[in-house]
């Protein structure tokens, strides 16, 4: 975890990156503005982009090879952050974020208000998800997962809480963050299909709650496009999301990558 102005003026801690930023909400909106900017630069490099092909690849390993190439355009562009693929999540250890940004700055510390992160503090977490999702034997309905999971056994008050938006609204993933992002590689159909069909889905849980879910869902958890210039390979939206403490909301940003 970061550590504090005092714990880092007592332990005499040394080695701290020029820039600093007023607050964690300053350098989220300039990772923002990279992703914004730099996605669709990685979306030709990603496997099986464009080739056809029936097997789709998984998200892991398209996870993966993302968060390499954004790695690569973080170090030539000198920025003072960079991304890890797998991390721990810093609110709940048993669990990992498909990607987090931290800060780049080797052994010394970046300022952020009154805290010092070094490159073990995360600065946003990023979950991944393919559209459509893969249907596997024994899993049960996994069509929904960008938004909830075990669909076939949603009566249930013991349903897994493993679906994208699912997870941030339940503070399993980002519980530390009030902001956070979705990318979504789509492989199927197009954003528009998509977008009436991830909103569908939110309209249902709204209508009927689930019994294993601690928040509640509303119309602010709809998603909407994002008020920017629109660029070539990538849909750009935004959501708001009560979570399960009732306390500070969460927004994400939800980048989809058209990779068919």
């Amino acid at each position: 975890m970061p550590i504090s102005e005092n714990d880092f003026q007592i332990n005499s801690c040394s080695g701290v990156a020029s820039e600093s930023f007023q607050d964690l909400n300053e350098i989220q909106d300039r990772i923002e503005f990279f992703l914004h900017e730099s996605l669709p630069q990685c979306v030709k490099y990603l496997p099986g982009h464009g080739d056809g092909s029936i097997k789709r690849k998984a998200e892991k390993e398209l996870a993966g090879s993302l968060c390499k190439l954004l790695q690569a355009i973080a170090f030539e562009k000198k920025v003072i952050f960079t991304f890890f693929n797998e991390d721990l999540d810093t609110y709940k250890k048993s669990r990992t974020d498909d990607m987090t940004a931290i800060p780049f700055v080797g052994l010394a510390y970046l300022r952020v208000g009154p805290f010092y992160y070094n490159c073990q503090d995360q600065l946003y977490v990023i979950e991944a998800k393919r559209l459509p999702a893969p249907t596997r034997a024994g899993q049960g309905d996994r069509s929904r997962e960008y938004v909830v999971s075990d669909w076939n056994n949603c009566a249930s008050p013991t349903k897994n809480r493993t679906g994208g938006i699912e997870r941030f609204k339940e503070g399993l993933h980002g519980g530390n963050f009030v902001r956070s992002a979705m990318i979504a590689f789509v492989q199927q159909k197009d954003a528009a299909h998509w977008l009436s069909q991830v909103n569908s889905w939110i309209t249902d849980l709204i209508i009927k709650a689930i019994p294993s879910h601690k928040a509640s869902w509303n119309k602010d958890d709809h998603l909407i496009a994002v008020p920017c210039s629109p660029v070539v390979g990538m849909s750009d939206f935004q959501s708001t999301h009560v979570r399960a403490d009732k306390k500070v909301p969460i927004t994400l940003r939800h980048y989809w990558l058209h990779l068919n």
